[in-house]
């Protein structure tokens, strides 16, 4: 019995051998045909759709963490919204993998945002360049032949987009040019008006002494009240046409004075004493003069024909400032008359007329 027993065993593993060469052999039959035909891969989906496959998915995976992180010129950052999948694959020996077209299927679908450089006037952008030294050497260069009374308020800002064209330096200069000539001019006309409108007041003042006797002045009346304990006079006797706060076909907005209608020629005085701050053509106003009286008091003469002082000089109740007129916005011969205290109109009937 024990001898039967041993020869079973002996021809049962005898045939586990037999058994196990085969499976060995098969499988590296099969393993050998699935080399000869296949490879391993790495399938890569964005979004569950392929893209393409790699053979080695740490390599795309580093390409691709250093595309989005690189900052090089001028980009700001770049955003991938999903990013790519992997899954092991064995793929068809003769298939080639697609190591650069996934990279570049990756680039198209990620965001760039660029930085660049503006320049402004104004705070308004006017061009844009790549670099702030770019920017900077353009300001210097408009800035070198400028008076420093010419403020052109050139400033540089960040920018911020997804797409770019930038401005050549040659065109940048061309047209920020254009702004700067036009500036240039604007501030020359308003010396050359402020020039002639001293000139003129210079002139009118030297001969107020010799026509003093013929100047119409007004008759003096006691002040209705006083500012900060400042006793005021009338400046004009005449007939009020439009009150402070009204607003009239002429005018957008509330009335800031008061219009005392009176023969045109005829002699202004002060309120009250104080000295010139101010004696020219100021826009609507035609031929204006300022006295500042103190305490942030001041007072406006405005549409005058005729200026006989100049900035600067001290004045009284009984100097005789300029003529009643009818220069700038103006329907005729009138005094427009404003008090302001802290730079702001106050009505003058609350103290005279």
């Amino acid at each position: 019995m024990k001898f039967i027993l041993i020869n079973w065993i002996k021809y049962c593993t005898k045939e586990a051998v037999k058994i196990l060469k085969l499976v060995t052999i098969g499988s590296a039959i099969v393993i050998t045909v699935v080399c000869i035909k296949y490879k391993p891969a790495y399938e890569v989906t964005i979004s569950g759709e392929t893209i393409g496959f790699v053979e080695n998915e740490n390599i795309i995976k580093a390409k691709v963490e250093k595309y989005i992180k690189d900052t090089t010129g001028n980009v700001a950052f770049r955003e991938l919204n999903e990013l790519p999948e992997y899954e092991f694959k064995l793929i068809d020996r003769n298939k080639e993998t697609e190591d650069k077209q996934i990279i570049l299927a990756i680039q198209d679908l990620t965001t760039t945002t660029y930085k660049a450089y503006g320049i402004t006037i104004d705070g308004e952008q006017k061009a844009v360049v790549a670099t702030q030294e770019e920017a900077q050497d353009i300001i210097n260069k408009l800035k070198s032949d400028l008076k420093e009374e010419i403020d052109l308020k050139l400033g540089i800002i960040d920018v911020y987009s997804t797409e770019f064209n930038f401005n050549s330096n040659d065109e940048v200069l061309s047209t920020l040019n254009e702004f700067k000539i036009a500036k240039v001019t604007e501030y020359e006309n308003k010396k050359a008006e402020e020039q002639r409108a001293a000139e003129e007041a210079a002139k009118a003042a030297k001969k107020s002494k010799g026509k003093a006797k013929s100047i119409k002045t007004t008759t003096r009346v006691a002040a209705t009240g006083n500012i900060s304990g400042m006793p005021l006079s009338i400046p004009v006797t005449g007939a009020i046409t439009s009150r402070f706060g009204a607003r009239g076909s002429s005018r957008s907005s509330a009335h800031t004075g008061l219009d005392i209608a009176t023969s045109s020629g005829t002699g202004i005085r002060p309120i009250s004493a104080g000295t010139v701050s101010y004696a020219g053509y100021k826009g609507s106003y035609g031929k204006l003069i300022i006295i500042d009286h103190g305490n942030g008091i001041q007072s406006y003469y405005a549409h005058c024909s005729a200026i006989y002082v100049s900035s600067g000089e001290a004045v009284d109740t009984n100097s005789t400032i300029g003529a009643v007129g009818s220069t700038g916005n103006s329907t005729g011969p009138h005094l427009h008359l404003e008090i302001r205290v802290s730079g702001s109109p106050v009505n003058p009937q609350n103290y005279l007329y």
